[in-house]
């Protein structure tokens, strides 16, 4: 059945979409992007960590040979968004490849502890990118060694914080009020296990963040989490089918998920800064020292105060093959499920909400914005289920279902300082897809920052 292709870019009223609409507030109207996209991404970025010293991808690649190109490069850029490292690989259909990438992270604490990874073809189109934040983890108070996981994009002056981190902030701030303390060692007295991501944290608050005065700041964390095993959060690829021609087999594959983002502001006044060096272990076992700052805050009130602009989008596929014996009934040996919701904050009642099931072949593909709204939290849900049996008769080949799903999700804050010192605005977001609509994802949140 033939389909309408996504264009490249989101519509007029959205690409228009600008800070002005902060002043409107309320929500305004969910739209359709525009048909889902049918096609397999050539590229999954499933996962991304540190190995042996070395940055490591895992990558799945498309099961349509025809879809991916003989070669491909991975490529890692700091946080400047300059490239430090890249390898050439040859892609396999419907195989997985894991990629270290040597020399890819170089002293984060000058470059950026926010980073990401590209995957593209020889003509320069990206097939695929994933964003990651580096870290450290810390044998004691003096050896630390480099961290990368998956992360969210965010302008530069936002910081990255885990949801582990960020609870603890929140909690010493209604336990010590405006004492002054000891941000790494208060952290670490809490939860010894973040020690080195309270060490990395303070380093960046201390070049982005609070200087004399009451100053805030801006942070963002996140959320990903699904049961099919990846760290794509939300998005899935469920593709149940048989794969012997001559043996009967059925099976039935499901898959929840879930990403959230929040961006926050976070003021506090900064009584003084200790230096300390702490060694960071560097591929090959040498040890570096590093001069890390451990500054010594306590929390104020604050003069500054924010609004969040959100948007939302979600994508969804459902199709199946059943064999049709003859003569009918037919019987369906191949269905699927798609659902996905998108909601603002902890409100229970979701904004967009969108099921499809197949065998006959169902996509949605909608979007949302909210204006000038107090929460920095927004979060998609999804669940998929495909299924197929097949009895093992050449001649009935081949029943099969599959369910697939993405997101985008962005907030952007604004924050009005009479005390300056703030950069006013503040930008985060996540998007995941295993459907071939990534570069649309990406527009469409560049529209709506109006970037």
């Amino acid at each position: 059945m033939p389909r309408r292709s996504p264009r490249a870019l989101a519509p007029t009223w959205l690409r228009a979409l600008t800070l002005c609409s902060f002043a409107m507030g309320g929500l305004l109207v969910a739209a359709p992007a525009h048909a889902a996209e049918t096609t397999e991404a050539p590229a999954t970025i499933v996962d991304v960590s540190i190995q042996d010293g070395e940055l490591t991808a895992r990558i799945r690649w498309s099961a349509e040979s025809s879809a991916l190109p003989e070669e491909v490069e991975v490529l890692s850029y700091d946080g400047t968004d300059k490239p430090t490292a890249g390898e050439r690989i040859s892609p396999k259909a419907g195989e997985e490849s894991e990629v270290k990438l040597s020399g890819a992270v170089r002293e984060p604490w000058e470059t950026g502890w926010a980073q990401r990874l590209v995957v593209r073809e020889a003509k320069g189109q990206e097939l695929a990118s994933q964003a990651y934040d580096v870290s450290l983890a810390c044998e004691d108070e003096k050896t630390c060694q480099l961290t990368a996981a998956p992360g969210i994009s965010a302008s530069r002056e936002v910081l990255h914080v885990s949801n582990a981190l960020q609870k603890t902030l929140g909690t010493l701030e209604k336990e010590l009020g405006t004492k002054e303390f000891d941000l790494v060692h208060e952290v670490a007295r809490r939860d010894p296990s973040l020690f080195g991501e309270a060490l990395s944290y303070a380093q960046g608050l201390v070049k982005y963040g609070p200087a004399e005065g009451c100053q805030c700041a801006w942070e963002t964390s996140y959320a990903r989490s699904n049961t099919s095993g990846t760290t794509l959060g939300a998005a899935h690829d469920l593709f149940a089918r048989p794969l012997r021609q001559t043996q009967a087999s059925n099976a039935r594959l499901s898959a929840q998920g879930s990403s959230r983002v929040t961006l926050t502001l976070r003021c506090s006044s900064l009584g003084s800064i200790l230096f300390q060096h702490v060694g960071i272990r560097q591929p090959g076992g040498l040890v570096k020292p590093v001069l890390m700052p451990q500054p010594v805050y306590s929390t104020c009130a604050g003069t500054c105060s924010g609004r969040f602009s959100h948007f939302g989008r979600i994508t969804g596929l459902a199709t199946a093959q059943s064999t049709t014996p003859f003569p009918p009934p037919t019987i369906l040996n191949g269905t699927a499920m798609e659902q996905s919701s998108y909601h603002l904050g902890n409100a229970l009642s979701p904004l967009l909400n969108e099921t499809r099931y197949a065998p006959a072949d169902s996509d949605f593909d909608v979007m949302t914005t909210v204006s000038n709204v107090s929460s920095g939290s927004g979060y998609v849900q999804t669940s998929g289920e495909a299924f197929y049996a097949y009895n093992g008769n050449a001649a009935t080949w081949q029943p099969q279902g599959r369910a697939r799903g993405g997101y985008a999700i962005a907030i952007q804050g604004v924050a009005v300082c009479p005390g300056g010192g703030l950069n006013p605005i503040g930008r985060a977001s996540d998007t995941a897809t295993t459907m071939g609509n990534q570069t649309s994802l990406t527009n469409s949140i560049n529209a709506f920052f109006g970037l």
